[in-house]
């Protein structure tokens, strides 16, 4: 019997070490996953992480080559690219509720600002697909119980630039970034990766668009929204006028006033 004890525990210690170890040694791709997970599940795009590298001992942390892809209906592969990003969490608060990360440094974004045919911005676009805080769900995505808070204690965008592009006019400018310094993100209860994540992107985002307004690149946008309206006017008494020619002009307003014109 007592050999049987004596299996057992081994067998148990043998499956926790194991399990262990596949932590530790997966760590940095279980990270990578993470973020590739929430930050999709935030931007409602594609977001990609290059490299990710967890330093256990030190609570530092390493990533490179994230990306978030552009939204449908523009033509760059994405439209963030956050070049190197470092980290350092305080180790700590790993035990307690709330994960306290010291600081985030990201060095070297590059933003990929872009105008289409209708006006519209791709930046924009990205922040009405963000999820509002309040109406954001605070579970985790895998399903189970409520995702981990997180506090920010400091973050930094320097060296960043902004690409932009007005495609229907073929034109092309390379704009500066202003360095972008923020503190205690998440707030003192801390948030879910997926608010840090719509946090993140919406002052980067607002950021971009005040530098682009500032180098006056938004007529570009008022400019094309006008003409893509004139177009649809044009089109509207196109559709009135074969209306008025084929049924009268007493059934014709009668349709118009059905289809809202």
């Amino acid at each position: 019997m007592k050999k049987i004890v004596l299996g057992a525990i081994l067998v148990l210690l043998i499956t926790i070490g194991g399990g262990v170890y596949f932590l530790l040694s997966n760590l940095d791709d279980l990270v990578k996953g993470a973020i590739e997970t929430y930050g999709s599940e935030a931007t409602q795009t594609s977001v990609r992480v290059g490299s990710v590298k967890i330093g256990l001992q030190d609570g530092s942390g390493m990533i490179r080559g994230l990306t978030v892809g552009n939204p449908q209906g523009f033509i760059a592969p994405q439209v963030f690219s956050l070049g190197e990003v470092a980290t350092q969490v305080d180790l700590k608060s790993l035990t307690e509720e709330m994960v306290v990360i010291d600081y985030v440094r990201v060095m070297a974004p590059q933003i990929y600002f872009e105008i289409n045919a209708e006006g519209k911005t791709n930046l924009d676009a990205l922040k009405q697909q963000l999820p509002s805080g309040s109406a954001e769900s605070t579970a985790s995505p895998s399903g189970g119980g409520e995702a981990t808070k997180i506090l920010i204690r400091k973050l930094l965008f320097a060296d960043g630039n902004i690409h932009a592009k007005v495609v229907p006019l073929n034109k092309d400018y390379e704009l500066k970034l202003p360095k972008i310094e923020l503190a205690n993100l998440g707030g003192k209860d801390g948030a879910t990766p997926a608010q840090i994540t719509d946090q993140l992107l919406k002052v980067l985002t607002d950021r971009a668009l005040a530098e682009i307004k500032k180098q006056g690149l938004d007529q570009y946008k008022k400019q094309l929204e006008a003409e893509v309206n004139q177009r649809l006017d044009a089109e509207k008494q196109k559709i009135e006028q074969k209306l008025n020619d084929k049924v009268g002009k007493e059934v014709g307003s009668q349709l118009k006033g059905l289809l809202n014109y």
